[in-house]
């Protein structure tokens, strides 16, 4: 069991399309929005504008709640629902949706698909009430407390906090575990609740929230990839071309077929956006024309260009992508039919989901994700990592 108190001074703000955010809470804590590496995130927004566009969260379900304001919400094809003040909506992120009227202030639960979750607003009494759930205990389980009006002491365990108005209390429950939580005092409290089942063997690395385990057996990549880089060289190799965004443009098959785990994905990322191979290529290629300053032929520098290059492909970005990688390299991969149920969440908001898309709509300030959405392109394929 682990309790969270966020007093206003600890709420992380942000901007979107429409107005201000500040982050109540999420999981896990090492967790980012914007890597969508999360698997719950409680938040508050507001907004000054008449018509905003909410960002597009694939692989998520979101509940909005009203807490100021008189709105309407239109989800692209699926219709639209008008919500005043305490009255909520659940819907599916990767729709498109737009909402009319003054949001002046909601409560947000985001969560990824595969959670149960709601929201509800109580009414706190002196007496203590129980915080009941119809979740499994076998299920890893969240409890939220934030605070409308008044005060609230929520209490699990023989630990109690006294929230006042705009702070939140977040009570993280494993599985196994039969502490519930129980509020008294006096005003009124949005009460979130968010579960999710995750296999065993993923379950030890969870409770560090960091990473989930990779799970027990052997993999099929085992006899791929070792810990010596010639052993690894055919993983490495692989892993270069799927990183390659003229690879990504020109091959026919669509998605990913091998799940990669958390430290496995930012040792990619690292590759990838700091251009280390591209960076190196280019220094050797340089440096195969020196001998014009000396007038040589230039038919020599062209081949001494070509055969680096071709070194450059075969060993160099080999041995540079071995070294970056976790190892051994076969512990944080596997095909993509072999994941747990918690690898499974990870892998649909790293892989489905592009954080690049969306910090480039913020970039250019358009919340109209059609600005990028020309799928003949051949730019919008380089954009996206999903093609």
């Amino acid at each position: 069991m682990r309790i969270r108190i966020n007093r206003r001074e600890r709420q992380k703000e942000s901007s979107w399309s429409g107005g201000k955010t500040l982050e109540l809470g999420i999981f896990p804590e090492t967790a980012s929005y914007l890597d969508r590496d999360f698997v719950w995130r409680l938040s508050t927004a507001d907004s000054d504008r008449e018509a905003s566009s909410f960002s597009r969260l694939p692989g998520y379900e979101r509940i909005l709640m009203v807490l100021e304001g008189d709105v309407v919400l239109a989800h692209g094809e699926e219709g639209s629902v008008h919500l005043g003040v305490l009255e909520q909506n659940r819907f599916d992120g990767g729709i498109k949706t737009r909402c009319f009227g003054r949001l002046i202030k909601d409560y947000n639960l985001i969560m990824a698909r595969g959670c149960e979750g709601s929201l509800r607003v109580a009414e706190v009494a002196a007496e203590a009430e129980k915080v009941t759930t119809d979740a499994p205990l076998s299920d890893y389980r969240s409890f939220g407390v934030y605070v409308l009006e008044g005060y609230t002491v929520m209490s699990c365990g023989e630990r109690s906090e006294m929230l006042r108005p705009g702070e939140q209390g977040i009570v993280d429950l494993e599985p196994g575990e039969e502490e519930l939580l129980s509020i008294m005092g006096e005003g009124r409290c949005v009460l979130a609740e968010v579960a999710f089942a995750v296999e065993e063997e993923a379950a030890a690395g969870s409770r560090d929230g960091k990473e989930a385990a990779e799970g027990a057996g052997e993999s099929a990549f085992h006899d791929a990839a070792g810990g010596s880089f010639f052993a690894g060289y055919g993983t490495c190799m692989r892993l270069i071309l799927r990183s390659n965004k003229w690879f990504r443009v020109m091959r026919r098959e669509g998605g990913d077929t091998v799940y990669y785990d958390k430290s496995m994905t930012a040792a990619l990322r690292i590759l990838e956006r700091r251009y280390i191979t591209t960076i190196i290529w280019a220094i050797g290629v340089t440096l195969c024309f020196i001998p014009l300053v000396f007038e040589r032929s230039p038919i020599v520098c062209f081949i001494a260009a070509a055969l680096f290059s071709v070194v450059h492909i075969f060993l160099i970005a080999p041995r540079i992508y071995w070294h970056y990688l976790p190892h051994p390299i076969a512990d944080h991969m596997k095909p993509v039919e072999e994941m747990n149920a918690f690898e499974r969440l990870y892998h649909e908001e790293t892989i489905v989901e592009n954080p690049e898309l969306d910090r480039l709509m913020r970039r250019y300030k358009s919340d109209d994700e059609h600005y990028f959405a020309d799928g003949d392109s051949i730019l919008f394929r380089l954009v996206r990592k999903d093609k």
